[in-house]
Parts: C-alpha cells; sequence; structure tokens
C-alpha cells in the first residue's frame, strides 16, 4: 500500500480485487481513480446503457469516451493474467446476457408497465405491480447483469436471471391479466380501451419466440431437442 508502483502480472498477479481490474496500472496503463473508464456497459437503469451516454447526462468528461476504448482499456489489464480467447470469449458472454436481458425482459416489461399505466393508481408505488416490476429488473436484473461483468455464475443465474423469470411469469404476468381483466369488466369505456391494448400486446409478446414456452406453443422439435439433451445429462452424470 506504501509503493508507488503497482503493476498487475508484474508486482502481483494473485488474488485479484476490484481495484486490480479497474484501477491498478500496466505496463503501459497508469493507475487511474476513474473506475469508469474500463467498463463497457452502464447496467444501473432497467436497460443498461453505454457509459459514455450516462455521462453525458451527468455532464462528465468521460461524455468524450467511447464504450470501445474503455473496453480496450480493460482487456488491456485482462490479459495480463489471461489469454485473449480467455478475454474475447468472457466478453461474449457478457454481451450475450445483455442482450438477452434487454430482450427478453427488460424490452417487454417496460413496454409492459407503459401499456399498465392507465390501469394503476397515480401515486408511484402504490401498486403492487410497481414493486414488481422494480424489483425485476433493480434488483434481480441489476444483479444478473453484475454478476455476469464479474464472472459469478451464481448471482448471474441463481440469484439474477432465474429469479428475473419467476417473477416475470409468476409475480408481473398474472398482475397485468388481473389488471386487464378487472378494467374492461369495470365500465369505464377509457379504462376498457386501454385494457384491451395491454391485454393484446401480453398476448403478442407471450406468443414471441422467447416466451411462448410459457402459452404451451414450443415449437415439437426443440421440446424433442431439449428432451434428448436432458437424458444425455442424465446418462451422463448418473
Amino acid at each position: 500500500m506504501d509503493r508507488p508502483k503497482w503493476v498487475v502480472g508484474e508486482d502481483y498477479h494473485l488474488a485479484p480485487t476490484c481495484a486490480t481490474c479497474h484501477m491498478s496500472a500496466t505496463a503501459d496503463m497508469p493507475v487511474t481513480h476513474d473506475v469508469g473508464m474500463r467498463i463497457s456497459w452502464n447496467n444501473r437503469p432497467a436497460i443498461s446503457v453505454r457509459p459514455e451516454a450516462s455521462d453525458a447526462q451527468m455532464g462528465l468528461p468521460g461524455k468524450d469516451v467511447p464504450w470501445q476504448k474503455r473496453r480496450q482499456n480493460m482487456q488491456n489489464v485482462c490479459l495480463n493474467c489471461h489469454n485473449s480467447q480467455w478475454v474475447d470469449n468472457f466478453y461474449v458472454q457478457y454481451d450475450g446476457l445483455i442482450e438477452l436481458y434487454h430482450e427478453k425482459f427488460a424490452k417487454p416489461g417496460g413496454e409492459l408497465m407503459k401499456l399498465a399505466a392507465p390501469l394503476l393508481k397515480p401515486a408511484s408505488f402504490s401498486n403492487r405491480l410497481d414493486f414488481v416490476w422494480y424489483e425485476l429488473w433493480h434488483h434481480e436484473g441489476r444483479r444478473a447483469r453484475h454478476g455476469a461483468s464479474m464472472m459469478g455464475p451464481d448471482y448471474t443465474h441463481w440469484h439474477g436471471t432465474y429469479e428475473i423469470a419467476r417473477n416475470f411469469y409468476a409475480e408481473m404476468i398474472p398482475e397485468l391479466e388481473e389488471l386487464a381483466t378487472r378494467a374492461k369488466a369495470g365500465g369505464d369505456p377509457a379504462k376498457a380501451k386501454a385494457a384491451e391494448a395491454l391485454a393484446t400486446r401480453l398476448e403478442e409478446i407471450l406468443s414471441s419466440p422467447n416466451h411462448r414456452w410459457y402459452l404451451n406453443k414450443t415449437d415439437p422439435a426443440e421440446v424433442e431437442r431439449r428432451k434428448k439433451a436432458a437424458e444425455e445429462f442424465k446418462a451422463r452424470y448418473k
């Protein structure tokens, strides 16, 4: 701690900490205290954004540093302890998880929340649905994305994507369906119209490839493929 020189892969290489990857020097990069200069996603919002976009919103100088440059900075650190194939594979998995979360849950969830707004009590968090959606993206959604960024499979999956899916299918969808049903029978024409729009879009989303299993509409070929994979897994590990 009292040494000014602190080069990853040269002065140390075991037991990395947060500072190892986000702050330490490399052979050709100096120590930094701006931990945003090595990240390529900002995973704080419901839908992840590139860090230069969030820096611009906050008036920070990082607005002029594109995410590609920041990713190169982090890869410079990674390559001191890992080979290039390992580093490339990590980013394939990381970007893939972000895209899956966006397309399967975050974007459709946000769209459904907007459609449900006319059927909700106006005060924020005065509806059960407000809490369901908030926990889905803010708790489980953030945890899955951050878990992937830190190579933590338990946080990515069991405490992340599994809980996102559970909340989406077992909490959010039933709540949306109940809202729509109540509004259709409530006698208010405006709310009935909004409920019809919500129900129609919900049906479209659930019928899409990402969700149609929920309606028991999975392609038979896919059902067979999964059955075969499960049998092979059981045979291998029995």
